[in-house]
């Protein structure tokens, strides 16, 4: 997997920077109502990063773990992820996601076939976890930063 944690490595670096220079202000904002925030988003990140960092370790124990969900809705809005400030969100991020890189990088081969359900209608594998976990964090980040220009509502859809 040293390839997928190479990749998350370079992802997270790449936006750190711009996403500390996104003023509070703007992230805070809920321009087109229910959707959320940059400052939401982010958490719902870093949810992702906390259960996802439950399934890389466990998966490793045992060949089929089981059911592993989290309701999103419910985790983004009981942390109150809207009134945390960005910097702290986005510092928090970017150094649990380097511990995800390191996670990652030593994962046990023989378990990348190891199987989690996740919702979808077959368990999914280790390997797919995880590059999956990748992809996911790209797909937000790029929400993010495509939403920094108000004029560009790809953020919001």
């Amino acid at each position: 997997m040293y390839l997928a944690s190479r990749h998350l490595e370079e992802t997270i670096a790449s936006a750190y920077t711009q996403l500390a220079a996104i003023p509070e202000e703007r992230a805070s904002a809920k321009p087109y109502g229910e959707k959320w925030s940059f400052k939401e988003t982010l958490g719902h990140l870093i949810d992702s990063a906390s259960n996802n960092h439950q399934r890389f370790v466990r998966m490793q124990e045992v060949s089929h773990m089981g059911t592993f969900r989290y309701s999103q809705e419910h985790w983004v809005k009981s942390q109150g992820y809207a009134s945390e400030p960005w910097r702290d969100l986005v510092d928090l991020w970017f150094r649990y996601n380097r511990h995800l890189v390191h996670v990652i990088a030593h994962v046990d081969p023989a378990a990348l076939s190891h199987l989690c359900d996740v919702g979808d209608t077959q368990p999914a594998t280790l390997e797919l976890i995880i590059t999956d976990y990748v992809r996911h964090v790209e797909h937000h980040l790029k929400q993010i930063l495509s939403g920094v220009d108000p004029r560009n509502r790809e953020h919001w859809k």
